[in-house]
């Protein structure tokens, strides 16, 4: 059975910054790996402080872009993301790309949700004490300010969101600040 485990997320940032000179660039993935980290730890306020003033979100599935835009929304974006556990994700990223004012992650998510939650959404095969997963690749850009040093956004292209592909997962949870 699978294990989710968020600490996937900031791995490779984590070797990245072992060789990397470049103070902006060395700014950019330790700005990344905390918001990674706040998100996937449940800390609301160190996330919203990775982000810009005016954050704007783009998650495409197809041609459609849900995300949210602007701080207010983005704030209860990842409040509900929170509530939810959802946040508890593995984003196990394979590759970064390191551009002037952007990073480029790209590796496979895997999303938990409740059998709890699944139920109260109206899925009938998942039991209410356990987890399940979607799983697909994502490629994420991270646009950052070049004065503020701080995330515009995101913009997620993702294959993860097939609930009907889910499968059953164990979760090692994350708490924000632990040792690591």
């Amino acid at each position: 059975m699978k294990i989710v485990d968020s600490r996937s997320g900031w791995r490779l940032i984590d070797e990245l910054l072992e060789s990397e000179t470049d103070d902006w660039r060395r700014h950019m993935l330790n700005q990344l790996k905390e918001h990674v980290r706040a998100e996937c730890g449940s800390d609301h306020t160190a996330l919203l402080a990775t982000l810009a003033a005016n954050p704007q979100y783009h998650i495409w599935s197809a041609t459609e872009d849900t995300g949210p835009k602007g701080r207010a929304a983005v704030s209860g974006f990842y409040a509900n993301l929170i509530a939810s556990g959802s946040n508890q994700f593995e984003y196990a990223i394979e590759r970064i790309i390191i551009g002037d004012d952007t990073l480029v992650t790209e590796g496979e998510l895997y999303v938990p949700f409740s059998g709890e939650s699944l139920q109260q959404m109206g899925m009938e095969d998942v039991e209410a004490d356990k987890f399940y997963a979607t799983r697909g690749r994502t490629v994420t850009l991270w646009p950052f300010e070049k004065d503020t040093g701080q995330i515009i956004g995101e913009d997620v292209y993702s294959l993860s969101t097939d609930m009907s592909a889910m499968e059953e997962v164990k979760l090692n949870a994350y708490t924000y600040g632990e040792e690591e």
